[in-house]
């Protein structure tokens, strides 16, 4: 039958600079086991208690709606198949998972519920309660960042019948529950080079350096680094 896409993950774990220091994906990558009757995409790795997690967008094509699934890497540094954890009746992807004041959350897209919602881990990494609606509306691949005091949020917004992946919108907020507001220059940017974020923050040499999606050939045709500069 028809499948419009089949993502896979890749991984690898290593000491030393990573792609968002060096610029390039480099090698010794693995890909996460699947059976080939749904995709994984969106990873989000996570540490945890001494053992490494692989937070990941779950598409079985037999239902044509995801879940949040993990997979945990072994001391061999093998990953396993990934389990699911989190699902809901609408579509999930994006899983950011992060900890902070002594809760471990998880900040995941469901575009198709017309929520930003955020979850809380009652039994990490399996057991997932929403804590929170951030944002109403149409927000795609939201990506959280506390930086000097504040929270703020990179994100695609869709304007009326527009794309959602060449429009970015950021929110800020005095903590993580809110109360979260629109930046005053939304929208910062319309390019489907680089609007919509594709993965966590990373901090490269005291600068912040965001990963993007370049939609140039469609969508997901390629990955970018973008720094922020002001």
């Amino acid at each position: 039958r028809y499948r419009f896409a089949h993502w896979r993950v890749g991984y690898r774990v290593i000491a030393g600079p990573g792609v968002a220091e060096t610029g390039a994906l480099g090698s010794g990558w693995a890909v996460l086991p699947d059976d080939g009757t749904h995709f994984y995409a969106d990873p989000f790795p996570f540490e945890h208690a001494g053992k490494h997690y692989i937070f990941v967008e779950d598409y079985p094509h037999a239902t044509g709606k995801a879940v949040i699934s993990v997979s945990t890497i072994g001391d061999d540094g093998v990953a396993g198949a990934p389990v699911p954890v989190l699902e809901e009746p609408h579509h999930l992807s994006y899983p950011q998972v992060f900890a902070e004041g002594g809760a471990i959350w998880m900040l995941p897209e469901g575009s198709q519920s017309g929520k930003l919602t955020l979850y809380r881990a009652t039994q990490f990494p399996n057991s997932w309660e929403p804590a929170a609606v951030l944002l109403e509306g149409e927000i795609s691949d939201a990506t959280l960042l506390e930086h000097a005091g504040r929270h703020w949020l990179f994100a695609t917004g869709r304007d009326g019948a527009g794309s959602t992946s060449d429009t970015l919108v950021v929110f800020h907020a005095p903590s993580l529950l809110g109360r979260w507001t629109p930046h005053a220059l939304n929208p910062i940017l319309i390019d489907r080079r680089r609007a919509r974020p594709g993965g966590a923050f990373a901090h490269v040499d005291g600068a912040l350096v965001l990963p993007v999606q370049d939609g140039t050939t469609g969508y997901g045709g390629g990955l970018g680094l973008s720094r922020v500069l002001r």
